[in-house]
């Protein structure tokens, strides 16, 4: 199975990085978690042939910033044709107040007649031909959602971003193929062994998320939600950083896919 980074940074675009969405295709249909600005890159040529073979399209929500659903501005056309299915904390349509205000200069109903909202919480769900897990987390006093996904076989990879590093957060993502972990510069907390104090500005640190991926023995960890302020080169010594603490971990790069 391959997941493809379309977006890898979080808050705004930088360095040749557009904002949060991973895409996986699955049989007939593609699973996308995030649709930020990276989600253009389906109307390019690479992204329409990801798009050529999917009947069926199912989008992950963490949580309503910009950053990672910016491409809903296009998503209405990109999709067209497409079966499309939104799982999120709420079923409210996500621009439908923008175009009201007039700030979205799409009629929302109209244009996106083909996509279905599904309001999820905590739990399991089953879905056409695999399972998902959801765990809430705190954002700075707000929502939001991470996710796990269990393949037919076994297969199994989890998508967290903007929340806080606690114990559950272990658990949840426990033994899994692949995780993508959100993850922010280190501060003078780094070196410590308390989990809890690997958190920046409501986001776990590059050392949290090496962690969390130890002590949950997963396979591998791709770093993903890069600070945009950090070039190329900055980032790879986050990397370098978190070596000794998690062999196996990688930066998610845009369009560079990911096997598992």
């Amino acid at each position: 199975m391959k997941m493809i980074p379309l977006g890898t940074n979080g808050f705004f675009s930088s360095f040749d990085r557009q904002t949060a969405c991973f895409v996986l295709p699955y049989k007939d249909r593609l699973l996308i978690f995030d649709a930020g600005s990276g989600l253009f890159r389906l109307g390019e040529p690479e992204g329409k042939k990801l798009l050529r073979n999917a009947k069926y399209i199912d989008i992950f929500l963490s949580h309503y910033h910009f950053d990672h659903t910016f491409g809903f501005y296009a998503a209405f056309n990109l999709f067209e044709k497409k079966n499309v299915t939104v799982y999120a904390r709420s079923d409210r349509k996500v621009f439908s107040d923008f175009s009201f205000l007039e700030y979205f200069p799409i009629n929302y109903d109209k244009e996106f007649i083909n996509f279905s909202w599904k309001a999820v919480d905590k739990g399991t769900y089953s879905l056409s031909g695999y399972k998902m897990r959801i765990r809430r987390q705190n954002h700075r006093g707000e929502v939001s959602l991470a996710f796990t996904i269990e393949f037919p076989g076994g297969k199994t990879i989890a998508y967290v971003t903007d929340g806080e590093p606690i114990q559950e957060s272990v658990e949840f993502v426990r033994g899994v193929n692949l995780l993508l972990h959100e993850h922010e510069p280190g501060s003078k907390e780094a070196k410590s062994k308390k989990l809890e104090d690997h958190i920046r500005d409501g986001h776990v640190t590059t050392e949290g998320a090496a962690l969390i991926a130890r002590e949950a023995a997963v396979k591998r960890l791709y770093l993903i939600h890069h600070n945009p302020f950090l070039d190329n080169e900055k980032l790879e010594k986050e990397l370098t950083k978190i070596k000794p603490i998690f062999k196996e971990s990688k930066l998610a790069k845009d369009l560079e896919v990911i096997e598992f």
